[in-house]
Formats: structure tokens, C-alpha cells, sequence
């Protein structure tokens, strides 16, 4: 009984270590999501302004010195687009490690809870088997106590019987001889 007790301790114990792994586990994957949205969101900013001065280039009137301009804007947007895809896909990675770390924050959870609730009922058929054990030990000393009662009766009764055959055999003239 003991090592069942001491067995779902230590169940407990591993849950719920398991549940805080989980929980920090989540929380990191949050923060690095939070983190690359926000260089996400400043490389679409930085990407606007590009093409907005690519736009802007095109549409001067002196389209041959601009050349240069533009075509080092057109470099500038698709370096952007290669990073916004490249973080993209990061996003999607992280969003992956995030729904993971959630499933196995739920898994633990799970396992924490069942093994809450499987303890409380440990304990409650402790409870149970003690109080049991207790009527069983107080009808035993109730039945000792009688037994002892009985013990006297008996020898009490054994002393008269013994007397009264010795009675008898005084008044039949017999000689009695103690058994």
C-alpha cells in the first residue's frame, strides 16, 4: 500500500514537472513568435518604402540616372521578398512548435488531472480501509474482552462443579478425589 502511495507520488511529481516543462516550453515558442512578427512586420515596413521609392524612381523624368536607383531598389524588394518568404516559413515553423508545445501542455495537463483525481481516490480508499481496519480491531478487543468474561464464567463454574462433587461425595460417604 505504501509503495502504491509513494509510486503515485511520484507520478505526480513527474506530471507535474512534465506540465511546467510544457508551460516553459510554450512560452518560449510564444516569445519567439512575438520576436520574428515584429521583424517580420518591420522588414514588410522597410519593403513599402522600397517600393514606394522604386515607384517613385520610375516615374521621374530623367529615367537614365535613375537606372541605378532602381535597379538597387529592385535588388533591395527581393532581398525583402526572399527574408518575408524566409520568415514565412520560420513562422509556419514556429507556429508548428507552438500547436506541439500546446498538444503536449494539454497532454500533460490531462495526466496531471488524472493523476490528481487518482490520488484523491487513493486516498479516499485509504480512508476507507483504515476505518475498516479500526471496527475490525475494536470488535476484536470486543470479542477478547468477552472471550476473557467467558474465561471466568467457565472457571467460576469449573470451582462450583468442583465443589459440588465435592459435596456429593461427602454426603454419598465417598472419598473425592480432585480431578
Amino acid at each position: 500500500m505504501l509503495e502504491t502511495r509513494l509510486d503515485e507520488n511520484t507520478k505526480t511529481e513527474t506530471s507535474a514537472s512534465r506540465l511546467q516543462q510544457a508551460q516553459r516550453a510554450l512560452a518560449a515558442a510564444e516569445w519567439e513568435e512575438r520576436k520574428e512578427r515584429q521583424q517580420f512586420n518591420a522588414l514588410e515596413t522597410q519593403e513599402q518604402q522600397l517600393c514606394f521609392e522604386l515607384k517613385l524612381a520610375r516615374t521621374t523624368e530623367n529615367p537614365p540616372a535613375a537606372l541605378p536607383a532602381v535597379q538597387a531598389a529592385q535588388r533591395q524588394v527581393d532581398s525583402l521578398s526572399r527574408k518575408r518568404e524566409q520568415f514565412a516559413r520560420q513562422k509556419a515553423y514556429q507556429g508548428e512548435l507552438v500547436r506541439t508545445a500546446r498538444q503536449r501542455l494539454d497532454a500533460a495537463r490531462r495526466t496531471y488531472d488524472d493523476l490528481q483525481r487518482r490520488a484523491l481516490e487513493l486516498q479516499n480508499i485509504i480512508r476507507r480501509e483504515e476505518r475498516t481496519v479500526a471496527q475490525w480491531q475494536q470488535q476484536i478487543k470486543d470479542t477478547e474482552q468477552q472471550l476473557a468474561r467467558w474465561e471466568r464464567m467457565l472457571a467460576e463454574g469449573q470451582a462450583r462443579l468442583e465443589q459440588g462433587r465435592w459435596e456429593y461425595a461427602e454426603l454419598a460417604g465417598l472419598h473425592w478425589k480432585s480431578s
